[in-house]
């Protein structure tokens, strides 16, 4: 008979293993060039995550918690800014970004915001400006 030990082991040998979500993974809303490349979707998102979660994981995690389907995952490490105070340095915690691109398009919630990469957006979100008055 197999020990508990044992029966792991074998489990995770055999991918028999069910991720739990413990993995801290945070939507970064996408950027589009224009409004109208939302009606589009997206076929790559982005993650911020703490930086000893792997590639191998995210895919893991994304494919059978979720029920997404992953063609490539790919990340990059960020160290924490320093910040100047009064009793010395203090670091913001270091983070990793993860870009999984995805098999089929993906179409964000509303809650994210349209707000167009770079400086050719739209008139009305700028600043009004004062008229002398």
């Amino acid at each position: 008979p197999l020990t508990a030990a044992a029966m792991s082991t074998v489990a995770r040998r055999l991918g028999r293993v069910i991720p739990l979500p413990n993995i801290k993974l945070r939507l970064n809303p996408p950027r589009y060039a224009s409004p109208a490349d939302a009606s589009l979707g997206v076929d790559e998102v982005v993650f911020v995550t703490t930086p000893d979660v792997t590639k191998l994981e995210v895919r893991n995690f994304l494919e059978t918690v979720h029920d997404i389907r992953v063609v490539d995952v790919r990340t990059a490490n960020y160290e924490g800014k320093k910040k100047r105070d009064r009793g010395g340095f203090h670091r913001r915690a270091d983070t990793k970004k993860v870009y999984v691109t995805l098999r089929e398009r993906w179409f964000p919630p509303s809650a994210f915001a349209l707000k167009p990469q770079g400086g050719s957006g739209d008139e009305s979100d700028s600043t009004p400006s004062s008229d002398g008055a």
